[in-house]
């Protein structure tokens, strides 16, 4: 997944196709919204397959593949471009892959792909639907210098947007969220659950349930920035703990992303994304470079890990 649009997502999954000594099944999240020709998917980057790698995309897409490839499978699964099939890959060139675009859909194909095949899979991402990441084992976030012109500001909105992805699981005693459907509140050892189960519209009403005996509230949906500015301004006193499914239910904008961080409580999710690589990009589309070097640095130091630059570190890293 990526911090920005043309982050350098494909850039970065073609490294590991290039790297990988065994054959591979790729994928990739629908259209990611591009306004894109259908028929010649021009804007859409193209990832580089090797012989014997499966290719899972939507049937109008084979058009624009300069490798060969065998169709093994049409599936019952369909998209705004056709139905998904499964290929396999002929002879290496360049494909353009879109594959379902719903999380569900995404899913079943997994679970289908894993019992069919012994083969690693290869989502590519998408920087407006972060919610594929809960299908994943594991993610890489890729930090492109294409969010701002100003290194020091794209380092700061992906610092926020890296401790969302690897917030905790859930301790023992917030185990009793774990089944339930709706917003619910936790006091002592009560747990009252709420009749609705998202915040949008129910700000005020969640409110008038929380008092300083609160110790934590569970969103099973999206985590808003009503719900954040108003506890911020208002009810910033009542400290309690947030628990959401996962850290990409929190869709915040910057300043209540940092504020609900400095916050005096903790943010535990129930399903935890494990970020197994951060990579970077310093180049941007929009025609500027950050200092690839000190873009690395001070990332790395930030995120307190290291970060790779596929275009320029060792294939060892």
């Amino acid at each position: 997944m990526g911090n920005a649009k043309n982050a350098g997502k494909t850039t970065v999954l073609n490294s590991i196709v290039s790297h990988s000594q065994k054959p591979l099944i790729i994928t990739s999240i629908g259209l990611d919204g591009e306004a894109i020709d259908q028929v010649t998917f021009l804007e859409k980057p193209q990832i580089d397959v090797r012989i014997n790698d499966i290719v899972v995309s939507a049937k109008d897409t084979l058009k624009a593949f300069e490798a060969s490839y065998e169709i093994i499978e049409e599936t019952q699964m369909f998209t705004a471009v056709g139905p998904i099939v499964i290929c396999k890959i002929t002879k290496p060139g360049k494909v353009l892959v879109a594959g379902p675009s719903l999380v569900d859909d995404m899913q079943v194909l997994v679970d289908r792909l894993m019992d069919q095949y012994d083969h690693r899979i290869l989502i590519d991402g998408a920087f407006f639907r972060q919610s594929f990441a809960k299908v994943s084992d594991a993610s890489i976030f890729v930090v492109g210098a294409n969010d701002s012109v100003d290194m020091e500001l794209t380092i700061d909105h992906a610092y926020y947007a890296y401790k969302k992805l690897v917030l905790s699981k859930i301790k023992k005693e917030y185990h009793v969220f774990n089944h339930v459907e709706n917003i619910a509140v936790l006091e002592h050892n009560h747990i009252k659950v709420l009749n609705y189960d998202s915040i949008l519209g129910n700000v005020d009403r969640l409110f008038n349930e929380i008092n300083d005996n609160t110790k934590a509230v569970y969103f099973p949906k999206t985590l808003t920035d009503e719900f954040v500015s108003k506890w911020t301004s208002t009810y910033h006193k009542l400290n309690f703990d947030i628990v959401v499914k996962s850290g990409v239910h929190i869709q915040l904008n910057q300043t209540n992303l940092k504020n609900i961080f400095k916050m005096d409580h903790d943010i535990f999710v129930i399903n935890p994304i494990e970020v197994c690589g951060v990579c970077i990009n310093p180049y941007s589309p929009r025609g500027y470079t950050y200092d690839p070097i000190e873009f690395k640095k001070v990332l790395s130091k930030k995120l307190k890990r290291d970060v790779i630059n596929v275009k320029e570190d060792d294939a060892s890293e």
